[in-house]
């Protein structure tokens, strides 16, 4: 552990804080291959709280641990030269997050509708995943050996770490690990 709040003197505050950056990003990697190690064993439940979200008519599982909020679509600034898929930014309790469509890494390119939401991911700099839609939150889903092919879709999605069993309906488990590390790399 690093210094605690009381004890970082004003000219060490950023240094502090590029540590607990690199922290968090080194957690989120450990996060994500821990996902994928409990997902190819399959056949087990998958611990904790998973949101099923939706974009372009698909759904899918995202780990409620990876969200620290969501909100409803708002404004955004766009960015230069950006990518199809990364909408832009606005700001949220003070800080600049960069928007993600999920319809549009799953070759679904469109204008989102107004109901839609936005998850956004821990992390430093925080990224939003852009949904159409969250149906809600599913405890402990039962991992499935589906094989990409099984689900419609998803096959070439880079966020696909494994498929789950959820009310009969078998889902993709994604891990915005890898999306998220390309905005932030994005960004600079």
């Amino acid at each position: 552990m690093g210094p605690t709040v009381e004890a970082i003197q004003p000219g060490d505050a950023a240094s502090v804080r590029a540590a607990a950056s690199e922290r968090v990003l080194r957690l989120e990697a450990e996060l994500s291959q821990a996902q994928v190690d409990l997902a190819a064993l399959g056949g087990e439940t998958l611990p904790g709280m998973h949101l099923v979200v939706e974009a372009a008519g698909r759904r899918g599982l995202l780990a409620a641990n990876r969200v620290i909020e969501v909100v409803r679509l708002v404004a955004m600034q766009p960015i230069p030269n950006a990518p199809p898929a990364l909408l832009g930014t606005f700001v949220c309790r003070g800080v600049a997050v960069a928007a993600v469509d999920l319809a549009a890494l799953l070759g679904a390119p469109r204008v989102p509708s107004m109901d839609a939401q936005i998850a956004i991911l821990a992390g430093s700099p925080p990224v939003g995943l852009v949904v159409d839609r969250i149906h809600g939150l599913r405890e402990r889903p039962v991992l499935h050996g589906a094989p990409v092919e099984e689900i419609p879709g998803w096959q070439s999605s880079r966020l696909v770490v494994g498929f789950c069993t959820v009310g009969g309906e078998v889902l993709p488990l994604l891990d915005p690990g890898p999306v998220a590390a390309a905005v932030r790399e994005e960004l600079g």
